[in-house]
């Protein structure tokens, strides 16, 4: 994971896979969840930069969004 597109429109690559994701819910002290995806294949130290995290309210599930 960088700047960089994964799959940059130049690349002429049709066949775009999604990357396998893994995820953690963690409740803070004060009630609030936070959830963290990360690379499934991660090992502990590329999890040290290879992730996102957000707080409830910022995130839905899927069938919300189909």
């Amino acid at each position: 994971m960088g700047s960089e597109p994964v799959h940059p429109p130049e690349s002429g690559n049709e066949n775009h896979t999604r990357p396998r994701l893994a995820s953690r819910l963690t409740t803070h002290p004060d009630g609030r969840e936070e959830c963290t995806i990360y690379p499934a294949d991660a090992t502990p130290e590329t999890q040290l930069t290879r992730w996102i995290s957000a707080f409830e309210g910022s995130f839905v599930g899927l069938d919300a969004m189909e």
